[in-house]
């Protein structure tokens, strides 16, 4: 018997392999890979519920049947998947634990058989945390609709043993490799094969083995809550600013033509003091386009440096009018994010822009004002509507 469950034990522990193998062929074509976007705090969570056995690996393991080492296991598991391949779970492991013992310990039970050995039972209570890896999806990359999912974990918690007169507290490492079977878009089937190890007191016995542990075999169900899946980012494109970049150079060159005719005419002055001077009319104020616009990554609202170059020369512009109003309109594509969010995101946008032109460019806030189109949808490339326009 126990032959059969050691084998057992490693064909699970040896899936992985051939998991990889069976969705490499299977995904050539559909699986994606990131980047992808950021969900809510509350996407991607799911809730999990699994029974099984748990066999606690002691002292006297060896000795006795191997039912006689087995007890049940109930697991209750609350996660959150961050990326397709990354997630963290909390989960309650326990119930019962069983073995052999030499003395009457604190978890002995009965009397004892004929050779002197005690049976021991006591409650077991694990309250651990584990970082989940997705090898299927890191390998193969992402598939919402693949049948089967591999994840090995790793984690630390509490772990608790007790019976009606005594019980023991541990800090306990737990490892394991939980298989996911998808049902439908809302449940996955598990199965689960688990390592728990803790101190040799754990069980209230002490020499022999430095440590001991549970290995526990548990199958379940896990409800995954909305949102349920993920979705790959838009390749973020540069905006164009060749334009904005060519009146800049214009501008640069009014400026060198205008120096150069008051250097001329002060060298005609000195050259003929007779003459009468003549009187030069130039622009008082910059020339620039209707609106100017600052892009912004996606789901962000910071500035970037070559951003505040050219708000330098929007703010020229406007303390050059000091009796013109603007306005400055922050907007959000409405490909990506909630309504909710865009409109926050573009208002974010454009208080962003009215802080650099009056913080850093002492632009005078009473001739700006603030407005926020939340989702945009006015430009054809997705990217340029993630923009705060000055008007």
């Amino acid at each position: 018997m126990k032959k059969h469950f050691l084998a057992l034990l490693l064909a699970v522990a040896c899936t992985p392999v051939f998991a990889q193998q069976e969705v490499v062929e299977e995904t050539v074509i559909t699986s994606r890979r990131g980047p992808y976007l950021t969900n809510r705090f509350f996407d991607n969570m799911f809730i999990g519920v699994a029974g099984g056995v748990n066999m606690y690996v002691g002292e006297h393991f060896s000795y006795g049947s191997f039912g006689e080492h087995l007890s049940p296991a109930l697991d209750i598991s609350v996660g959150k998947w961050i990326t397709p391949c990354v997630g963290l779970r909390m989960q309650y492991a326990g119930i019962k634990g069983r073995g052999w013992s030499e003395g009457h310990t604190a978890y002995a039970t009965g009397a004892p058989n004929a050779e002197g050995m005690y049976r021991t039972k006591f409650n077991v209570m694990n309250l651990h945390g584990d970082v989940m890896w997705n090898i299927s999806n890191a390998i193969s990359g992402y598939r919402e609709d693949r049948v089967w999912d591999v994840i090995p974990y790793v984690g630390f918690g509490w772990a608790r043993s007790s019976s009606s007169h005594a019980h023991n507290n541990e800090i306990a490492f737990t490892c394991g490799i939980l298989h996911n079977f998808r049902v439908s878009n809302l449940i996955d089937l598990t199965l689960e094969m688990r390592q728990m190890l803790v101190n040799q007191r754990f069980d209230g016995m002490t020499g022999g083995r430095k440590a001991e542990g549970i290995t526990s075999l548990t199958a379940g169900v896990t409800f995954k809550l909305n949102r349920r899946g993920f979705s790959r980012s838009a390749t973020v494109m540069v905006a164009d600013y060749s334009d904005y970049n060519a009146k800049i150079a214009a501008l640069q060159n009014q400026l060198s033509d205008a120096q150069d005719s008051i250097q001329r005419l002060a060298k005609a002055k000195v050259a003929s003091p007779k003459q009468e001077p003549q009187t030069v009319k130039s622009a008082t104020a910059p020339v620039m386009s209707p609106v100017m616009g600052t892009f912004f990554q996606i789901g962000s609202y910071a500035i970037t440096p070559q951003e505040r170059v050219n708000l330098g020369y929007v703010a020229k512009y406007i303390k050059a009018l000091p009796n013109q109003k603007f306005k400055i309109v922050g907007y959000a594509d409405s490909a990506t994010g909630s309504p909710e969010w865009n409109q926050q995101l573009s208002q974010l946008r454009a208080e962003a822009v009215y802080k650099v032109l009056v913080n850093e460019y002492s632009v005078n806030g009473s001739q700006l004002e603030v407005v926020a189109k939340g989702g945009s949808d006015q430009f054809k490339d997705i990217p340029l509507n993630r923009v705060a326009i000055v008007e």
